[in-house]
């Protein structure tokens, strides 16, 4: 290969580089740092050797180069946004709007580029509707210590790469249905310390991706039914302490959940399908509450648990408590329950679970002391059962051991005997004497 071809190699990339990259300096720069190529190029080694080291250098040079340009380009839109008065612009990306006094969210002054957002002890009591309509590359969204007393339908609709939202410390009353609708990718909701009354059904319809939803220090009364609609793949869900209504169908829809926790609750009743249409569950707790009365079909509907957990309640009254094999329920713990008056029948405990463990529990120790014994929740001899739990009443044995008691000195409950009986003749028996009394009544008026 001649000089002069070899020359001209150098000639055509150097001036193809400055093409391609946009740098508008001189050739001669360029060509300083390929010296090496093209002395490469004047030597006896051959065409394609020197063409990989120009494509080396080349590499180096663009790697050099682009950083400086993204850079450029970074300031030259920065320079094109006017930030708000109120907020920071640390850049394109990253917009801080903190104690600036915001009545409104300012969406339309934001760049479209921002992917941090942090709004927090400003003074905008709403977020409106598709407010943040426009900022479709934002990821994460801080809202605390702000005066927000209503988040309405789709406020966050169109933030479809969003995965972190906080909205925490603020006077904040109740979640509105599809207030948290149409949320894609969130996989963190921070709701903690709030004013959080209740929560209306079909809040987070179309968000099906949070794994975690923290609502921890709110005054948390009512949950409505549906209100967890769409959402699955859920972590953790702890609820706040002194819930007093759980309406029926309250998680249906609500599905995959690693822990489902409920604490110091004050129900007057576990209502009939509280649980319906929750599904896929690791473990359900429920502990340390006022139950109330656990009513027939509370349990009605869920499926697929690997652990029910109840433990450490206060139950006034258990109506009926099914398990069926279609529940799917691997292990029921029933530990640490003060249980004021049993279920009427042995029969109104059917558990078909695969493990079930009772222990530590306190039980009626009259008449009503037979109902459990001779029930499910005996998973084992009855005289292992009497040692691991306990007598609430009568007082005398409160507390004690329930195999501290000689239950066969205790008779039936007085319903049961009857219940048994009934359709053997007992019927007509107690109809004798009334049929006298009439008969006699007549009698002395006839006379």
């Amino acid at each position: 290969m001649s000089e002069e071809s070899k020359s001209g190699c150098v000639e055509i990339f150097v001036s193809e580089t400055l093409r391609f990259s946009g740098y508008s300096g001189t050739s001669a720069t360029v060509r300083d740092v390929f010296l090496d190529a093209e002395a490469c190029a004047l030597k006896t080694l051959e065409l394609m050797y020197c063409r990989a080291q120009i494509c080396i250098y080349y590499l180096l040079w663009t790697v050099t180069l682009s950083p400086k340009l993204t850079l450029e380009q970074e300031i030259t839109t920065v320079k094109n946004w006017n930030c708000p008065a109120e907020c920071i612009c640390l850049s394109p990306k990253q917009v801080l709007c903190n104690t600036g006094g915001l009545k409104d969210i300012p969406t339309q002054q934001l760049p479209q580029t921002v992917e941090e957002l942090s709004l927090t002890k400003n003074n905008f009591p709403v977020i409106k509707g598709d407010a943040f309509a426009g900022l479709r590359v934002l990821r994460k969204l801080t809202m605390d210590g702000n005066n927000i007393s209503t988040i309405r339908p789709f406020a966050f609709r169109g933030l479809s790469k969003l995965y972190e939202l906080s909205i925490q410390h603020t006077p904040l009353p109740f979640i509105e249905k599809f207030s948290f609708a149409a949320l894609q990718n969130v996989s963190v909701l921070l709701l903690a310390n709030n004013k959080i009354g209740y929560i209306e059904n079909y809040s987070f319809a179309g968000t099906s991706n949070i794994r975690v939803i923290l609502l921890s220090n709110n005054p948390l009364l009512r949950i409505h039914s549906h209100a967890f609609s769409s959402l699955t793949n859920v972590v953790r869900l702890i609820f706040p302490t002194g819930i007093r209504t759980i309406e029926p169908d309250a998680f249906d829809g609500l599905q995959h959940v690693g822990l489902l926790k409920l604490t110091y609750m004050d129900l007057s009743s576990l209502q009939s399908y509280t649980f319906r249409g929750l599904s896929y569950v690791q473990s359900l707790n429920i502990q340390e509450s006022d139950l109330g009365i656990i009513e027939k079909d509370a349990f009605t509907g869920l499926t697929h648990v690997d652990r029910l957990n109840i433990l450490n309640n206060k139950i006034d009254l258990i109506e009926k408590l099914f398990l069926r094999y279609e529940n799917s329920i691997e292990m029921l713990r029933f530990h640490g329950n003060h249980v004021l008056e049993a279920p009427r029948h042995a029969r109104d405990i059917n558990l078909e679970v695969s493990s079930i463990s009772a222990i530590d529990n306190h039980f009626p120790c009259d008449c009503q002391a037979h109902n459990v014994l001779e029930s499910d929740f005996v998973n084992g001899t009855i005289s292992e059962f009497q040692k691991k739990n306990y007598c609430i009443s009568p007082i005398e044995y409160n507390g004690k051991p329930m195999n501290l008691v000689d239950f066969e000195l205790i008779a039936m409950c007085h319903d049961n005997v009857v219940q048994d009986n009934l359709g053997s003749g007992v019927t007509e028996i107690f109809m004798l004497p009334t049929t006298l009394f009439f008969f006699l009544l007549l009698s002395v008026n006839f006379f």
